[in-house]
């Protein structure tokens, strides 16, 4: 075979090649019908499939989520609203604790204490203009299921015919949440809180912790009733010291706003068959005393049979300049003791109920050093 021959041959073996490729040629064996077909990918799957091979971000927590195992509840203030439609109350009530100090901004550790920051964490988030104060320890929150009503604190002067009232407080036209100090003797309430709703409807009412039977005393009448949210089982108890606690000699004093300083002793012990025993005694001279006590010191119990984090104290006038004119007096108080942060030799009281230890100078609330084991 001639080169040329070869060459043309060749040649037409490509052009034959192209021309075949270029042609639409199908090839149907058996009916085209049976004949399987690839699947078609439509354009969102074609994204969808390319987007699972990117790495997947992580997910935001939403605004005021609790990161890190936090337990901040942003929804609790709406949450609580829905359980007082859903329980036709017209409002609720709380009773915080007992407080240290003046009121101010900044309770969230006391909150958090208290074990309201997991279940109720709206309650720090009240501005400082709805915290009302008057003399007292106790801490109330109280909130209107209508957030369109009017409320009013007013101060409560007691007496034995009923009482009167006295200057307003606090007055608003919202059904915000608010806060009260109050309650300087608990068995005495001092403030009435006044809530109008939008149809005018309206519940007056004192809030009033018995501290002798360990529970709210919630409102409650024929034609309404409110909703109780205290949070009963919290971690605030784990502080609270019990009689063995507070077992041996403690010494205070106090300077009262005239300048008067005054001392107080109180020494805890058991007798010879266990009794929890006290005395207690105050002056103004340095070992002098006015008036001398004895008697016993008492775990409060709930109804339940739970400690609700008070000693109630029954003691006796025994001793003192008084003695004589007074004749025997019992006196029976309730009191709580917390171990102070800043040093474990030094213990905080606050009164919670019954008649003051330290009526004659108005002290509810005091500090106490131990002197001896």
């Amino acid at each position: 075979m001639s080169k040329k021959f070869s060459l043309i041959l060749s040649l037409l073996l490509v052009f034959m090649v192209v021309f075949i490729s270029g042609c639409n040629i199908n090839i149907n064996i058996g009916n085209p019908e049976n004949s399987s077909k690839p699947e078609e990918v439509t354009s969102a799957e074609s994204s969808s499939v390319l987007e699972s091979e990117e790495p997947q971000k992580p997910v935001e927590p939403e605004e005021n989520e609790p990161v890190n195992g936090g337990s901040r509840n942003p929804n609790s203030y709406e949450d609580l609203i829905d359980t007082l439609y859903n329980t036709e109350s017209a409002f609720g009530e709380a009773f915080i604790g007992y407080i240290e100090g003046p009121m101010g901004t900044g309770y969230e550790e006391f909150f958090e204490e208290r074990g309201y920051m997991e279940e109720y964490s709206f309650i720090a988030d009240i501005p400082y203009e709805r915290y009302v104060e008057t003399d007292g320890n106790e801490m109330y929150c109280i909130v209107p299921r209508d957030k369109g009503a009017s409320v009013s604190v007013t101060e409560w002067i007691y007496s034995p015919t009923g009482g009167s009232y006295g200057r307003v407080l606090y007055k608003s036209d919202a059904g915000d949440p608010i806060l009260i100090t109050c309650n300087e003797n608990s068995n005495i309430p001092n403030v009435k809180v006044v809530i109008v709703d939008s149809v005018g409807n309206v519940f007056e009412f004192s809030p009033y912790y018995n501290s002798d039977l360990g529970w709210l005393e919630v409102y409650e009448t024929p034609e309404a009733h409110a909703y109780d949210f205290t949070v009963s089982k919290n971690s605030y108890m784990d502080d609270i010291l019990v009689f063995n606690d507070i077992l041996g000699d403690w010494a205070g004093f106090y300077t009262t706003p005239e300048g008067r300083e005054v001392q107080f002793h109180f020494n805890f012990y058991r007798a010879a068959y266990g009794e929890p025993c006290v005395t207690f005694w105050y002056g103004e001279e340095y070992g002098v005393y006015k008036e001398y006590y004895e008697g016993y010191a008492y775990e409060q119990y709930d109804e339940n049979g739970d400690f609700t984090g008070s000693l109630i104290l029954e003691l006796t006038l025994t001793q003192g300049t008084n003695s004589a004119e007074k004749g025997p007096i019992l006196l029976r108080s309730t009191y709580e003791f917390r171990r102070a942060a800043w040093d474990e030799n030094t213990i905080l009281v606050s009164r919670t109920g019954g008649g003051n230890l330290l009526e004659e100078y108005g002290i509810g609330f005091f500090e106490m050093t131990q002197t001896m084991g």
